[in-house]
């Protein structure tokens, strides 16, 4: 048997990506929040897409430089990505409060997460409006991951243990891959 949901919550059907912070930031202020809904969309150039609420903080300062940075986290950050996305930046400087260490990037001025196991490095290539969002298409200019928490190809999930998050603070958490071939 199976049941019609809510539209409004048909989107925890397929919302299941690892939850990503987005750190933004113009020299001055700096931001860091966890972004569900934020994915790859092409690899060549390599594109990612990250749907940003309208008038937050993140928007805010992503509107004023046009750069941003997607910092992969695991299940050791689990509990600053809920404090991170507990709070807004316009309250005041998240990473100081919360005792977050930051690093500077390669190629962008916002800082990256110093103890996320990866992090990617993005200009603004195009925004889209939309109702209470607006999608921000970056494209990468600098990719980092450690060492030991990658293959040559992939992610070592057990190593890493990314977060997904599901909706309502509910989260899986990834153990292991398997190759179906």
């Amino acid at each position: 048997m199976r049941i019609t949901i809510p539209l409004t919550k048909a989107y925890h059907l397929i919302n299941h990506g690892a939850c990503p912070v987005i750190t933004t930031g113009d020299g001055q202020r700096r931001d860091a929040a966890p972004i569900n809904w934020t994915m790859p969309v092409c690899d060549d150039p390599f594109l990612i897409a990250a749907a940003i609420a309208d008038g937050n903080f993140t928007d805010t300062l992503i509107k004023a430089t046009g750069e941003f940075v997607v910092n992969v986290v695991g299940e050791a950050l689990a509990p600053a990505l809920l404090a991170l996305g507990g709070r807004s930046g316009k309250d005041g400087d998240k990473f100081d409060a919360l005792r977050i260490a930051a690093a500077p990037c390669r190629t962008v001025k916002p800082p990256r997460l110093a103890e996320a196991a990866a992090h990617i490095e993005c200009r603004v290539k195009e925004v889209h409006p939309l109702p209470g969002v607006n999608l921000y298409i970056g494209e990468a200019t600098h990719a980092e991951v450690e060492e030991d928490a990658w293959d040559g190809r992939h992610l070592k999930l057990e190593k890493i243990r990314t977060l997904h998050h599901l909706g309502g603070g509910l989260f899986a958490v990834t153990a292991s891959a398997r190759r179906y071939s």
